[in-house]
């Protein structure tokens, strides 16, 4: 497979996972919002900093931003084309990709990615202000269930399938570490006897407060649940397992050459995730985690690029680019 293509595929996993990823995270925003209006007759700037710190950079954000509320987090969240991480210019960017190896994917797959990039253009500020952020929301995570389960019915196994995976699981395991690290240190270091007790926009999570509780759920419990449980497969270790299985799978095909790099740091960031079960569970150990998992997948990202994606311009994207030159490798 050609490098031009193989970063295409990677990239357009990536960044379908993260428009999905913004629209759950914001939806969990406005929640948590209503409820503290509730509560105390105001919406908390509280509620919208950690969630700016989990979908990306917040000193990127407070360059374009006065401050984080409902307003301007919603409009970069979503429809900021202009902000290459926000839905908008997400999607755009998967469109492309996804039309410059239309040969590569079924039919039905580049359809449902067509119609998904589309979808904020049918959502004008108008309609927004009229029916809310929550129906714009659930129809981006409609359209990305629809291409995962197109692509899943449709698509061979093969080199083309792995580098989209590869893609999806870096940006989902980023996007857990990151809520976890946000949410579990907020969430303790709360007032109300340190439950965790509203949805944090993951499946992990919602299955977790019904098997639990179903109201609340102590902070260490969810956290631990979002890290570590193989068997979620929104899970940071979940994805991880995916990542060691595609890197593999590339390598029997050829793809890339034997006992690759990427396949060492996959390793080693399951370690991590096993030492750290097996120790403190505290914030600021949750917190250490995080950073050393945040810069162990850009150096994952990293591998990987320099392994198959051989043009200058086809580096990590996004947060992994800047991620792997932190990583202590």
């Amino acid at each position: 497979m050609l490098a031009r293509v193989a970063h295409a595929l990677f990239a357009l996993a990536h960044d379908l996972e993260r428009a999905e990823g913004l629209a759950r995270l914001l939806e969990t925003g406005h929640a948590l919002a209503l409820e503290s209006h509730a509560a105390d007759g105001r919406a908390s700037e509280a509620v919208w900093e950690p969630l700016v710190a989990v979908a990306g950079d917040p000193e990127e954000f407070h360059r374009t931003h006065l401050r984080a509320d409902a307003r301007s987090v919603s409009w970069a969240f979503a429809f900021d084309i202009e902000d290459p991480t926000s839905i908008a210019a997400a999607l755009t960017r998967a469109r492309a990709n996804a039309m410059s190896v239309r040969d590569t994917l079924p039919t039905e797959v580049w359809e449902a990615i067509n119609g998904a990039a589309m979808e904020p253009g049918r959502w004008p500020p108008k309609r927004v202000a009229r029916e809310g952020v929550y129906p714009f929301c659930r129809d981006i995570r409609r359209a990305g269930h629809q291409i995962a389960g197109v692509m899943d019915h449709a698509m061979r196994r093969d080199e083309a399938w792995e580098f989209m995976c590869l893609g999806r699981f870096l940006e989902r395991a980023d996007f857990t570490v990151r809520m976890v690290a946000v949410r579990y240190g907020s969430a303790s270091a709360s007032p109300d006897g340190g439950t965790w007790t509203m949805p944090v926009g993951h499946p992990v999570a919602d299955e977790a407060r019904l098997l639990i509780d179903g109201v609340g759920i102590a902070p260490e419990t969810m956290s631990r649940l979002l890290m570590l449980d193989e068997g979620s497969p929104r899970s940071v270790a979940f994805g991880m397992l995916q990542l060691e299985r595609a890197i593999m799978r590339l390598a029997d095909m050829g793809s890339i050459a034997p006992d690759p790099p990427a396949l060492t740091l996959a390793r080693a960031a399951r370690g991590m995730l096993a030492e750290g079960a097996g120790g403190s569970w505290a914030p600021a150990d949750v917190d250490a985690l995080g950073e050393r998992m945040i810069a162990r997948l850009g150096s994952i990202a990293q591998a990987i690029a320099d392994s198959c994606f051989l043009a200058a311009h086809d580096a990590p994207i996004g947060r992994h680019a800047q991620a792997s030159r932190q990583a202590q490798n």
